[in-house]
């Protein structure tokens, strides 16, 4: 290998550097939640401390502003990404609520001095009707949180397109 090769390769990380000049953002996870059993992501570049309504639109166009595309496709993604962890989170927290209240109902039916098959016997009785009983509701969140999840996956693929456009309309060539 030719010393101008070997030269212009001990620099290929210094160049490296220069072309990702972006600042670096983590996200963190945290503790799981004692009623859903989720951990929840801590985005370090949150949008909103309270997450907006499901129900409601954003309250201004996003658009308002700024003119770049790229800003309004960013804010758009980080608030639903948001609001998919705050969907998901609700429904476990619901689910989980009603499954610990239907489980204690029934091991509370039970006899104070009822053997331990007994118990089984009930708990095993009770697991396979909660599947049955929660077979369509599970299947409703599967389909929304599907679709949920592909817009969000949308939006990350335009705000990442947008930032690449961006970078190379930015490079001159010669």
């Amino acid at each position: 290998m030719s010393p101008r090769i070997s030269r212009a390769l001990a620099h290929l990380p210094a160049f490296k550097r220069l072309i990702h000049t972006s600042r670096p953002s983590f996200n963190f996870i945290g503790l799981p939640d004692p009623t859903s059993n989720l951990r929840p992501i801590i985005y370090t570049t949150a949008i909103s401390s309270s997450l907006p309504s499901e129900s409601k639109p954003h309250p201004y166009s996003l658009r308002e502003f700024s003119d770049d595309d790229t800003v309004d496709n960013e804010l758009r993604w980080k608030l639903h990404r948001e609001q998919l962890d705050a969907f998901n989170h609700a429904y476990w927290a619901e689910s989980n609520t009603r499954f610990e209240a239907a489980k204690s109902s029934v091991l509370a039916a039970l006899p104070p001095d009822a053997p331990t098959e007994a118990h089984e016997h009930a708990l095993s009785d009770f697991y396979k009707k909660w599947v049955v009983q929660e077979q369509a509701r599970q299947g409703e969140y599967d389909v929304e949180l599907r679709k949920r999840t592909f817009e969000d996956v949308s939006l990350s693929a335009k705000v990442e397109f947008q930032r690449a456009k961006k970078k190379l309309a930015g490079w001159r060539f010669l």
